[in-house]
């Protein structure tokens, strides 16, 4: 009996022993799981950690391209309203032009309101100076105006003795380095009267002749006093460039002119010198005609 007890008693402890055994396998088993599950939490933390600095990364960027934005707007909307302004200018400029036409008020087409170069505009200034009764310099526009009837007498293109002297001053200014790199343009002009005269008609058939057979009078004698024939061009325009109205005596006379442009070398014809600016040079200077012109020719 007793070694029977013994038995059980073995057997049991083995049974014991062996159930023992299965729960340490589960335990570890169970704790590897959970390393596991603990490594692939810290991971997702770690994607989440990345993601959301990579979000934070994005939302500075969009709030970077919105302000950016926000700025392109503000100068395309800034441009427009410019462009608006702009236009609205030329608008009325157009406006302003319309009405001048339709007032028939009278403008030189030609003249440019721009100052000589400081040397050239020294010059001019003297020689103005120098002949106070009959010239006068307007140097906000750069032109010089023979106040009096100097230059032809009544149905001539011969140039009068008296506005020799005046001629060749200018003359000289054009040939002086102050006036290096320019030309000359001498354009004629008269009334919308028309040539009475038969005699007159003979050697000036039209205002236009006429016009044109000053300008080459006062550039003949430009050339006389020494200025190279290459710097002079001539242009005659008739009555069809008024500066004043024909309806009175007085807007006869200033219509009745001849104007000498002082341009830059080699732009009458079309070939403008490189080194130069057209439209920061060109000037003119007027001569009015003899005031009892329109009256007889």
């Amino acid at each position: 009996m007793k070694s029977g007890r013994w038995i059980v008693v073995v057997l049991a402890g083995a049974m014991s022993l062996a159930a023992g055994c299965v729960s340490m396998d589960e335990y570890r088993k169970v704790q590897m799981d959970n390393n596991k599950l603990i490594g692939e939490k810290t991971n997702l933390e770690q994607e989440l950690y990345d993601s959301r600095n990579n979000n934070d990364s994005l939302r500075t960027k969009l709030t970077a391209a919105e302000d950016q934005l926000r700025s392109r707007e503000m100068l395309a909307s800034n441009l427009q309203n410019e462009n608006d302004r702009l236009a609205g200018a030329v608008s009325r400029a157009d406006s302003l032009l319309q009405d001048i036409a339709r007032k028939n008020v009278p403008t030189d087409p030609i003249v440019i309101e721009t100052v000589l170069p400081a040397a050239l505009d020294t010059a001019i200034k003297d020689f103005a100076q120098k002949y106070p009764d009959s010239v006068y310099y307007d140097a906000k526009r750069g032109v010089v105006k023979w106040k009096s009837d100097l230059l032809f007498a009544l149905g001539s293109d011969v140039v009068k003795q008296t506005a020799v002297d005046s001629l060749r001053g200018f003359a000289d200014i054009i040939k002086s380095p102050a006036a290096a790199g320019f030309d000359v343009l001498v354009v004629g002009h008269t009334d919308d009267t028309r040539i009475g005269k038969p005699q007159t008609r003979e050697q000036h058939p039209t205002n236009w002749h006429l016009s044109a057979h000053r300008a080459i009078s006062v550039a003949k004698t430009l050339r006389e006093d020494g200025l190279s024939p290459e710097k002079i061009a001539i242009m005659g325009f008739g009555e069809y460039r008024p500066i004043a109205s024909n309806a009175s005596d007085t807007g006869r006379s200033q219509n009745r002119r001849v104007e000498i442009y002082v341009v830059p070398e080699g732009s009458v014809g079309g070939v403008v010198a490189p080194q130069m600016d057209v439209a920061a040079r060109e000037q003119v200077i007027e001569m009015p005609l003899a005031s009892n012109e329109g009256t007889v020719k």
